[in-house]
């Protein structure tokens, strides 16, 4: 077929490994990055990663926040929970979006996520992206763009979660106020 992308093979995802390193939510801690390095081993001697992190998230769940779509795909193959939970209850798209992830987004919508998947305190994916979104992040006003165009819907946060949200957004305020030690 033209203009078909190949489905990515194992040898097509470590650069992506890499890149989850460097993602700042796992490059700090230890227990992360030392269950992203055990999935690359994992996928390049048997070929297959099922297990989860200490936050039950899976392989899934990163690749959403590193936007690395080639992982994605290859996790795919294997024909995952779109819509697997971690111990919050949020999907890969509810990372996704968090972390302004188009093309992670946008497979994951194709493959039949749940866009408006409520995760245990009531949150969509667009209301992490609004929420608790870095600003940094190059793609989010177009990943905020994007899921509201397919329909997605932000919800009013309630109790604890809007206090949780509202530390996420302040500690990523305080990057501009006050400079790096």
């Amino acid at each position: 077929m033209t203009g078909t992308k190949p489905t990515p093979g194992c040898s097509d995802i470590g650069p992506e490994f890499d890149h989850l390193k460097a993602v700042r939510a796992i490059y700090l801690n230890a227990k992360l990055v030392a269950f992203v390095e055990n999935a690359h081993s994992s996928l390049q001697s048997r070929g297959r990663f099922k297990q989860r992190d200490c936050y039950k998230r899976s392989l899934l769940h990163y690749a959403a926040m590193g936007n690395c779509t080639n992982l994605l795909l290859y996790l795919l193959q294997s024909k995952p929970d779109i819509d697997s939970r971690d111990q919050w209850g949020r999907t890969a798209l509810s990372w996704a979006a968090e972390y302004g992830s188009l093309a992670v987004a946008n497979i994951l919508l194709e493959q039949g996520a749940n866009l408006n998947a409520l995760d245990y305190e009531g949150g969509t994916p667009l209301t992490w992206l609004i929420h608790a979104g870095n600003p940094e992040m190059i793609n989010l006003a177009a990943t905020e763009a994007y899921l509201r165009e397919r329909g997605a819907k932000e919800v009013k946060l309630r109790g604890i979660k809007s206090a949780w949200v509202w530390v996420l957004s302040y500690s990523h305020l305080l990057r501009y106020i006050r400079p790096r030690i």
